[in-house]
């Protein structure tokens, strides 16, 4: 690896993640909007969001392959990791919804355990396909602090819209939400993966 394919990396996978990220979250967040519209079964709502959610995670990881290059892992483990992880992600978001459980004290730990089990899921995922790679254990904590620090984006629409909004300002809003969370997710990420997949990182 050359010390200017290695700059050029940074610009590469935040490029490449972003969009994969933002396709991907265009898709689960339209799918989730049209459940909302449709009103269809709880569980039906469910099952159909959380299969928006796996192609999330497979454009994100899709991105997160070309944004790596020839350095990539083995491309299969890795989609059906990012996919797989990005559906469950969406599924503990989804439970407290889809129970309709209402908010008191003793939820509180609870609340806080799936948070933490939300933003592990997909980076677990990943590094179990990564996990022979020195260092590798770094790729969960640190994109955990990335995605918790991307969602907030998406917390930002609710103050401008309630069930009286127009469908059209929802989902710009949303689609806004996503790039910006794609980006920062992109960009807090690219020193760990240039540590662990660039050969002058994993080297040095």
């Amino acid at each position: 690896m050359t010390s200017e394919a290695g700059a050029r990396f940074p610009l590469r996978w935040i490029a490449w993640v972003s969009c994969g990220e933002a396709v991907g979250f265009a898709v689960a967040a339209g799918v989730a909007v049209t459940m909302a519209v449709l009103h269809p079964d709880a569980l039906v709502a469910f099952a159909v969001t959380i299969i928006g959610g796996a192609v999330e995670g497979a454009a994100l990881g899709a991105g997160q392959l070309i944004g790596l290059g020839r350095n990539r892992p083995a491309s299969l483990p890795w989609l059906v990791a990012t996919s797989s992880g990005a559906a469950a992600a969406w599924a503990i978001g989804l439970l407290p919804s889809t129970l309709e459980l209402d908010f008191s004290a003793w939820l509180i730990p609870i609340v806080v355990l799936g948070g933490l089990v939300l933003l592990a899921v997909i980076p677990v995922a990943q590094w179990l396909v990564i996990r022979d790679r020195g260092g590798s254990a770094a790729w969960i904590p640190w994109n955990m602090l990335a995605w918790a620090a991307a969602v907030c984006w998406t917390l930002g629409p609710s103050p401008f819209i309630d069930e009286r909004s127009p469908i059209a300002l929802v989902v710009v809003l949303y689609l806004i939400a996503g790039a910006l969370m794609a980006l920062t997710v992109a960009v807090a990420t690219a020193p760990v993966a240039a540590r662990l997949f660039l050969p002058h990182h994993s080297d040095g």
